[in-house]
């Protein structure tokens, strides 16, 4: 009681303190919520490789490698692929198997004329993955009547 006296409690005071407190609460929230957005796993593009369809290629299938180099756990990769069609006759891709989930590949199922070429995206997310790594992508091509398999590889650190 002895503090109430020499400091009178006005309504305007209980507002303001009010006030003050909200926004303290807020920026408060705000600097939690700007931590805890870095969870999200860091991507790394690449400029990829240049995969080239052959008439042997779409004969008999074939291979060719992806590297990725070294990648830190959590990351994202991407690489930008140019697939060219050198072989005689048109082909389209119809259809990708991945050997896991943490491969993807993204096409552009249209067909792709003699001499012509399209880019394509292959992703590799490390996120629980460690150490060498070595995955299998099968893409199927019309009338091939082999799959061209890419083998997708990593060092996870």
């Amino acid at each position: 009681m002895h503090l109430l006296r020499r400091f009178p409690v006005t309504a305007a005071a209980v507002r303001r303190a009010a006030a003050c407190s909200r926004l303290g609460m807020g920026l408060c929230l705000a600097a939690c919520f700007a931590a805890c957005g870095n969870n999200a796993p860091a991507v790394r593009e690449y400029k990829g490789p240049i995969i080239a369809l052959t008439d042997a290629t779409l004969d008999a299938g074939g291979t060719d490698t992806v590297r990725f180099g070294r990648l830190h756990s959590g990351e994202i990769a991407v690489q930008r692929i140019l697939i060219e069609n050198r072989a005689s006759r048109p082909t389209a891709i119809v259809a990708c198997d991945a050997s896991c989930g943490c491969t993807r590949f993204e096409f552009d199922p249209q067909p792709l004329a003699a001499g012509a070429s399209q880019r394509a995206t292959l992703t590799f997310d490390s996120r629980g993955e460690y150490g060498w790594q070595l995955k299998r992508l099968d893409i199927s091509l019309a009338g091939a009547p082999r799959p061209l398999r890419i083998f997708v590889e990593a060092e996870i650190e």
